[in-house]
């Protein structure tokens, strides 16, 4: 993978990972130093963003919804306060780790800067930091994908219906990429929406029922623009992992316990669960520090559904679940998108 659109890792670039620092933020480089997240509590303290213009952040179109906004303003209404002692560690491990992995290829770069509009922020920074920390994530732990996906993973539409790029544009789109990635790029914001509203119920569903996923052959569904799409043997594997690496830059800071409504908890946990019980943990995503919280698994295992679900959270944390599904739904009516899918087997 990564044919005539080039941008893979292997090397290259500043000395240590440390010359990342200020480009990404002191969150996203930890998340690249541990290949996965934390709870930080007592260790990071967040304060209001009394900065933050709403109206210009990717999540403007969700705002109508009281209890959509408000827990939205939960998550990414702050902005963190570290610990001298977490950013001495982040330093360290940079400095141990290569340099900058993913090199954009000169074409991508014109064609999102001339073709594509990038303008709202993601709360808690530009859009472009979070395409940067996405494919520089897969670049360093997801060997044989091809980072380009990542780094375009919203031109096709954002999950909140935004289109940084007219559909028109698809051909244009197409000939800098590979089949391959032109393919992932097209799913990408259709199946992270389906995720959310019952695919990812349904593939745990299959597993209990079946022992497993193993005669799994694809899934069928729409894109954003209309067209059918199928992601058909190792391609949807390779695909929930690079959705995978993207609900990363979406988890809580603190507090785990307290977030099982979160709707990014609630995929990451149950489809980083998913892959390492099929076998399909392939992005290098490790949940290892989240060990360190009780109230997440037993015995200081990783994160599963089952405990997770029981233990905390009840009526209101799945209340706040479905709430959300309901806004996403009635987000793809508004753009007439079919949210209908279908396993296949065999």
């Amino acid at each position: 993978n990564g044919g005539r659109s080039g941008g893979g890792g292997g090397g290259g670039g500043s000395s240590s990972a440390l010359s990342l620092l200020g480009a990404l933020d002191v969150r996203r480089m930890d998340l690249i130093c541990n290949r996965g997240p934390a709870d930080f509590e007592g260790r990071v303290t967040e304060v209001a963003n009394a900065d933050l213009d709403w109206s210009n952040t990717i999540f403007h179109t969700m705002m109508g919804n009281p209890l959509v906004t408000a827990m939205l303003k939960e998550r990414f209404g702050k902005r963190p306060q570290w610990a001298d002692s977490v950013i001495a560690d982040v330093c360290r491990k940079a400095a141990a780790l290569p340099g900058k992995q993913f090199h954009v290829c000169e074409e991508i770069k014109r064609f999102m800067a001339d073709e594509c509009e990038f303008k709202n922020e993601h709360a808690d920074g530009g859009f472009d930091d979070h395409l940067d920390f996405c494919a520089e994530f897969a670049a360093r732990y997801y060997p044989g994908c091809s980072p380009n996906v990542l780094l375009l993973h919203s031109v096709c539409g954002v999950g909140t219906n935004l289109f940084p790029m007219d559909f028109a544009k698809l051909p244009l789109l197409e000939a800098l990429l590979t089949p391959h990635e032109f393919l992932h790029v097209q799913s990408f914001p259709a199946l992270q929406r389906l995720l959310f509203v019952g695919l990812l119920k349904e593939l745990r569903d299959a597993q209990a029922a079946r022992g497993g996923l193993g005669g799994l052959r694809g899934v069928t569904f729409t894109a954003y623009h209309g067209a059918p799409l199928a992601l058909e043997g190792g391609d949807l594997w390779e695909h929930l992992n690079y959705q995978l690496i993207h609900i990363l830059d979406f988890l809580p800071l603190q507090q785990w316990p307290s977030f099982t409504g979160d709707p990014a908890v609630r995929i990451f946990v149950q489809l980083h669960q998913l892959l390492r019980e099929e076998g399909r943990l392939l992005a290098g995503v490790s949940a290892e520090r989240l060990r360190a919280v009780p109230a997440l698994a037993p015995d200081g295992g990783l994160p599963t559904w089952e405990h997770l679900s029981a233990g905390m959270g009840g009526l209101k944390a799945g209340m706040a679940a479905e709430v959300y599904a309901h806004q996403l739904k009635h987000l793809s009516s508004l753009i007439h998108h079919d949210l209908s899918f279908e396993l296949q087997w065999g």
